[in-house]
């Protein structure tokens, strides 16, 4: 089923609306539903799925450039990252692709123009890290996760299940005590 340029417009006018609204940040914390699939190309060329990531935890992460939060984000998941390694994967999902912004590079919802690969890859070089992988969304990963909020995240455990899902920016706190559970679990 394709998605048409008005679903997508309604999609990004959702999106805007809940960044400008104050306190509705919603944490998910879910059992057992599996995450949907996607195919994505990383910024290095590389196609990944959620299958690509079998075996460990992944993070992903639903940003954009332009997004003021997205700073402080990427800190909180520079710090996972850290303690955790490569026991955790991390997947950088920029939702304002040209995919995603209606299939046209112009300007957008409020201005904002349609992100490209060099956008993402110079805020990742600037506030990320290259340990990520980071890919523009252009596979609807964001609709496909429920996700209708920039700086919203995902955790899914070793099996493929959603075990958090946050929308707007969760900090450290939430990611740190999901992966907690997720591996106290697979070690009892």
């Amino acid at each position: 089923m394709a998605i048409t340029r008005s679903q997508v417009i309604a999609i990004l006018l959702g999106v805007a609306l809940m960044i400008t609204t104050a306190g509705t940040l919603d944490t998910v914390y879910s059992q057992g539903e599996k995450a949907p699939n996607f195919n994505l190309k990383t910024l290095d060329e590389i196609q990944v799925t959620l299958d690509s990531f079998s075996g460990k935890p992944v993070v992903l992460w639903f940003m954009a450039t332009w997004c003021p939060s997205c700073v402080g984000q990427a800190d909180a998941i520079k710090q996972i990252k850290s303690e955790y390694g490569d026991k955790v994967n991390i997947l950088a999902i920029d939702l304002w692709s040209v995919q995603s912004v209606g299939g046209e590079q112009q300007q957008g919802l409020g201005g904002l123009s349609a992100e490209t690969k060099e956008d993402l890859k110079t805020f990742l070089e600037k506030f990320g890290s290259p340990e990520w992988k980071a890919a523009m969304d252009t596979d609807n990963a964001a609709i496909r996760h429920g996700i209708a909020e920039v700086d919203s995240t995902v955790v899914i455990d070793y099996n493929g299940n959603i075990v958090l899902k946050h929308l707007g920016p969760s900090g450290y706190q939430p990611l740190e005590e999901t992966l907690t559970k997720i591996f106290s679990s697979s070690s009892s």
